[in-house]
């Protein structure tokens, strides 16, 4: 919840300046994502910052936590309120899909040379993966096959995420249904 300081600044909590950092991640590299131009975004002090960070490396663990919390498992959570494993995949897909794909590319980005990100995106990736595999395995009662479709799976969604705006959303409706019912035989409306 953001309050009104005294003066012209707003008064920001945590969640709103890790909020930030994910959106700077948008369109910025991790290099980019400083104190100052976190500051500038919310248009509050370095001392607001300081008052809920210790550093900026305390800030970037923060924001990866968040990020597996806000991202990872919201998704897991609301699409576990499908009442059978098809459902689950729907909302699980559609939840993914309305996720903004910038910050999670810089995530990986900066993953590829700084072993805290590393940890944070291989956590990520299993938490996915087994998610995908749960689901494959109450669909097909095989959990060699399971484990294979829920690779392919999350392999394709990061495919789609990394192809951008070179991957229409007609191009990924058809792609997806093709999967749903040919490979993973999840009934397709």
């Amino acid at each position: 919840m953001t309050k009104k300081s005294e003066g012209s600044e707003s008064r920001h909590c945590a969640e709103d300046l890790l909020n930030a950092g994910l959106k700077l991640l948008e369109t910025e590299s991790i290099q980019q994502l400083t104190i100052d131009a976190l500051c500038r975004k919310l248009k509050v002090t370095k001392g607001s910052f300081y008052h809920h960070f210790k550093n900026r490396s305390d800030f970037l663990e923060r924001m990866l936590e968040h990020w597996v919390e806000g991202w990872t498992l919201a998704s897991i959570e609301a699409a576990d309120e499908g009442v059978d494993a098809a459902a689950r995949f729907n909302l699980i897909v559609e939840k993914a899909h309305k996720l903004p794909s910038g910050a999670e590319t810089s995530i990986r980005a900066w993953a590829l040379h700084d072993q805290l990100a590393q940890k944070y995106i291989a956590q990520v990736d299993s938490m996915r993966i087994e998610y995908l595999r749960s689901i494959f395995e109450e669909v097909s009662g095989d959990t060699e096959r399971a484990t294979l479709l829920s690779k392919i799976s999350y392999s394709m969604f990061l495919g789609v995420r990394m192809m951008g705006a070179n991957i229409s959303e007609e191009d990924h409706s058809r792609i997806l249904k093709t999967m749903k019912k040919e490979l993973y035989k999840i009934p397709v409306k």
